[in-house]
């Protein structure tokens, strides 16, 4: 699949602290283009090659003619036209999410799934993106849902491959939000 607009999706990627200066100095003309989520999650643009990722560098803009928003909108859309399978798993109080083992934690990103997660809890949405495979979720009606969520994401996140979070998200109907309830 070549570097191309048809071939970008959106990425979850976790932001590291600062520990020192890095090993690998990179331009900024090939550093990968990234923007805040939230809480530690950054997300970024990836051409997907079918047997991996490629991040888009920062220099990829000029030829592919996208603004960083652009390029936000652009893989928002080619996410959307993938039309991953995706299906809830578990129940009450705590629910994962599946997408074909790629896009699990990219659901967040469009608003008719956080739209359908919703129905499925009593309160609001919180989420947790334990990992890009590992998408977790409940409602916030009742305190000891989101401590299972709690333990749930800490049990994801030791078996996890790559990780990203133990931060939880709620959705407010229009927009994700950081959790600042019960187990934060």
């Amino acid at each position: 699949m070549p570097e191309d607009r048809e071939s970008i999706v959106p990425r979850f990627y976790v932001a590291l602290p600062k520990n020192g200066p890095a090993d690998i100095e990179m331009s900024s003309e090939d550093a990968p283009v990234m923007r805040p989520f939230l809480a530690d999650l950054l997300i970024a643009y990836a051409y997907d090659m079918g047997t991996h990722y490629t991040l888009v560098p920062y220099r990829d803009l000029a030829k592919l003619d996208l603004t960083e928003q652009g390029l936000h909108d652009c893989a928002i859309s080619n996410f959307r036209n993938l039309k991953c399978p995706m299906e809830t798993h578990g129940g009450s109080p705590v629910f994962m999410l599946t997408a074909g083992g790629n896009y699990e934690a990219t659901a967040v990103l469009l608003p008719e799934v956080c739209a359908s997660l919703s129905a499925l809890v009593s309160g609001r949405l919180v989420a947790a993106l334990a990992a890009r495979d590992l998408l977790f979720f409940t409602g916030d009606s009742r305190v000891e849902d989101v401590g299972r969520l709690r333990a749930v994401t800490s049990q994801g996140l030791e078996k996890a491959d790559k990780p990203l979070s133990r931060n939880f998200i709620v959705w407010n109907g229009d927009e994700w939000e950081p959790y600042r309830g019960y187990a934060e």
